[in-house]
């Protein structure tokens, strides 16, 4: 018996009939391919954004003093203050490198900032009160916890005085760059927080000293010194009115800065101070004539006193320097 081959027509007409049965099977969905390169590339995007966005903010709007927390308030400042022991110490040893516990002898240092020194009516403020005997004279000394009271604001000069030990960290108000062209973009070192020194003494009521003008008189004649340091002073005045301000004059130089490449002249410098003491007695405000006590008998500063450059303070031309201040503190008004 012979058997029957299958046609080639069916077998088509089957595969066909397989194929439509296939296409015709609903799919699942789109097929979603997931690439941690990709999750990667957006990460690295959103931290570039947020970095752009950080730097626009600190540049257009450098009033914001990002990452600063606002100290405690008058009240609660007033109250440590006043269960504090007082400490009998003198400037004869460098004052511990690292803050008290107690905070409370630091100066008050609420956030905010004005810039401009004005108040509300655009109009400088200018302290009132009997008026003032310039230079401060002598006085009855005062013991070295009196520094710790103090807020103390300068240039490369003040910023030695804590590095070589004579001044507490939180009493501390400088850096090697702050100049008195930059003082309101410059930040300083305070407590482990950057921040500048016009929202630093915010509301201070801590007796305040300045000295500013010695880095701008090596690029600058000394009446665009004074006007900007005049800026500085009404600007602190403005920011703490409650607190007593004392200008204090840049100290003299030794006769090898007075002839080096770059020279600065003790005689420029004691125009500056001259200015200085002239803005003092216009504003109504002390000025403690550091500069005399730190020159030798030829009018110049001492080298022994000097860092290598014969313009900075070492650590025995701080002492002195603060010796003098001890010496020459205005009574309680």
């Amino acid at each position: 018996m012979a058997t029957r081959k299958p046609q080639s027509g069916t077998k088509s007409a089957v595969r066909t009939k397989a194929r439509k049965t296939k296409k015709k099977q609903p799919r699942r969905g789109p097929v979603m391919r997931f690439k941690f390169g990709h999750l990667i590339l957006i990460w690295i995007l959103s931290l570039i954004a947020c970095f752009g966005k950080y730097v626009y903010d600190r540049n257009m709007h450098p009033e914001k003093n990002v990452f600063v927390k606002s100290a405690s308030t008058d009240e609660d400042s007033s109250s440590k203050s006043s269960s504090k022991p007082a400490v009998e110490s003198s400037v004869s040893e460098p004052v511990d490198s690292q803050p008290a516990a107690d905070e409370s002898t630091a100066p008050e240092t609420p956030g905010g900032e004005n810039s401009e020194g004005l108040d509300s009516e655009n109009e400088p403020i200018v302290p009132e009160g009997p008026k003032k005997t310039n230079p401060v004279p002598e006085s009855e000394v005062h013991q070295g916890d009196y520094l710790k009271k103090c807020a103390f604001l300068g240039e490369t000069n003040v910023y030695l005085l804590g590095k070589n030990g004579w001044l507490a960290p939180l009493n501390v108000y400088a850096s090697e760059n702050l100049r008195l062209t930059n003082y309101t973009r410059e930040y300083i070192m305070l407590n482990g927080t950057t921040i500048r020194i016009l929202s630093a003494i915010n509301a201070a009521s801590c007796p305040i000293y300045l000295m500013f003008g010695t880095e701008s008189l090596f690029t600058q004649p000394t009446d665009q010194t004074a006007e900007q340091f005049k800026i500085l002073m009404k600007s602190v005045m403005a920011q703490a009115p409650e607190a007593p301000v004392y200008v204090m004059a840049i100290p003299p130089v030794t006769y090898a800065a007075e002839i080096s490449e770059t020279p600065l002249l003790n005689s420029t410098i004691d125009d500056y101070n001259s200015r200085l003491l002239d803005l003092c007695n216009d504003e109504n405000i002390y000025f403690i004539d550091t500069n005399t006590a730190l020159k030798n008998n030829d009018g110049k500063l001492d080298p022994t006193l000097a860092e290598e450059d014969g313009i900075h303070l070492n650590a025995d031309g701080g002492r002195l320097l603060l010796e003098y201040v001890l010496n020459h503190v205005p009574p309680a008004e």
